[in-house]
């Protein structure tokens, strides 16, 4: 398991790039795919809590081309949130800086780096919430 954020890259919907490893404050990584019926329900559960999200900065990320993550942003109302991003990594990047994890996935970060909580899985969203 991955104790602090990974130096791995992603790629932005506007196609910059940004290695996690800087990222700055609270940061909630959701490992996603598109066409996941475990992941459309944890979608919409965050979009119906995303005031709770206020503090953090939420990144949902996937091998899927970019169409695909765009749609399931607008579908479940999360594109547009000044904290939520989306953004695309190779399969490879995710294995190599986290091993073979389950769709979905939640990493919850302290501003500090430190992993606060995985969920790997399906997870209610209540139960992430007590961690944030």
């Amino acid at each position: 398991m991955v104790n602090d954020l990974p130096n791995m890259t992603i790629t932005l919907l506007d196609g910059s790039a940004l290695n996690i490893k800087g990222l700055k404050g609270k940061t909630v990584l959701i490992f996603f795919q598109p066409d996941c019926d475990h992941c459309q329900r944890e979608a919409a559960e965050i979009r119906k809590n995303l005031e709770a999200f206020r503090n953090s900065t939420l990144y949902f990320i996937t091998s899927h081309p970019r169409s695909e993550i765009e749609k399931f942003g607008n579908n479940f109302g999360l594109m547009g949130h000044s904290n939520v991003f989306f953004a695309w990594t190779s399969t490879e990047n995710v294995l190599n800086s986290f091993g073979p994890i389950s769709a979905p996935s939640i990493y919850l970060y302290s501003s500090d780096h430190k992993l606060i909580k995985a969920f790997n899985g399906e997870v209610k969203i209540e139960l992430v919430l007590n961690y944030i």
